[in-house]
């Protein structure tokens, strides 16, 4: 009797080693706005950022190594209709009608050597500079995709990819500093490429500074001269933080894009209100156009650490019709 006692105590406390050593995370969003995005005159119920339903995890491998997964779905969350089918705007996927896990399916290690994942992931550029420039990090009408989102325009420069399909990413950060870099396959789900993409981003952060550098060179046989590069930084006074970037590149008909942001954002009670300004220019055979043009203002109030009420309204002088857009939303993550 006082065997198996111990024989369970050894095995219980083998598992629960075990498990400690290894774990699977659920995690997800759900977000509906009312809006009206820039360029139409549609106004309804549609999502303020991508809704979403995913899993990671991480096991322990010793030695300071660990291997680590996470798949990501996209979905509409006022139709259940999954994303990743329809859209064909740049770095998005295209129609793909079996792209499930359409945001990101990556499997890696990591260690002290820094991170290294395959799979479908987003680009280092994106993550590493333009993304972290826009307050709305790419949601909301104010960079609404498709149509004349804004920030998305600046920060992006009708250039960039968000992500790539079978690439090889590393990351690394020690000290405040951070680098990390991607190179994909010369064909994917649904492009074909004439080079490898690739894609590099650097970084440092200290106290209430922060700058990064990015740069893409985006592969596709329509954009073999294609690239784009940007430089953003930002410095938090405490009552307000302050950001600006800017970005330079050529497009696949050889045209000169140049864009630049400045952005706002200020805690207000229990939200969070955010302003951005800038513009975006292209120049081809000599003749400079306006392609992005305007600003945005926003304030998004926490109801809890997961539940979000926001409201933003953005203005792009650029496009033809309809340069207004605004949303009234509801956001909550678990």
């Amino acid at each position: 009797m006082k065997k198996s006692l111990l024989a369970l105590a050894v095995l219980g406390a083998f598992a629960g080693a075990a498990s400690a050593q290894s774990s699977v995370t659920m995690y997800g969003r759900v977000d509906l706005s009312f809006n009206k995005a820039v360029g139409t005159n549609l106004k309804g119920l549609s999502n303020g950022s991508g809704s979403r339903l995913g899993l990671r995890g991480v096991e322990d491998l010793g030695g300071g190594m660990s291997a680590f997964f996470n798949i990501e779905h996209r979905f509409d969350a006022d139709t259940g209709a999954q994303q990743g089918n329809t859209t064909t705007a740049p770095g998005y996927g295209g129609a793909v009608a079996n792209r499930f896990w359409s945001a990101r399916s990556i499997v890696g290690l990591q260690g002290n050597f820094g991170k290294i994942s395959l799979g479908r992931e987003y680009t280092t550029a994106f993550l590493g500079s333009q993304l972290i420039a826009d307050p709305w990090g790419w949601d909301t009408v104010v960079s609404a995709t498709p149509g004349a989102g804004l920030n998305q325009s600046l920060t992006g420069g009708g250039i960039a990819r968000v992500r790539n399909d079978s690439s090889v990413t590393y990351n690394f950060a020690a000290s405040g500093f951070s680098f990390a870099a991607q190179i994909a396959e010369s064909t994917d789900a649904i492009n074909a490429f004439q080079k490898k993409p690739y894609n590099f981003a650097a970084g440092y952060a200290a106290g209430p500074v922060a700058v990064s550098l990015g740069y893409e060179k985006t592969g596709l046989v329509a954009q073999t001269a294609a690239y784009w590069t940007t430089l953003n930084g930002s410095y938090d006074l405490g009552m307000v933080k302050l950001g600006a970037l800017i970005g330079s590149g050529k497009t696949a008909a050889d045209a000169k894009n140049k864009s630049y942001m400045l952005t706002a954002v200020a805690p207000l009670g229990q939200g969070e209100l955010r302003g951005s300004f800038g513009k975006l220019t292209t120049e081809a055979a000599g003749v400079k156009s306006d392609a992005a043009k305007g600003f945005a203002l926003g304030y998004h109030y926490a109801l809890s650490k997961r539940t979000t009420v926001y409201t933003d309204y953005v203005r792009n002088t650029a496009v033809a019709t309809e340069k207004n857009g605004y949303d009234f939303g509801l956001k909550h993550n678990f």
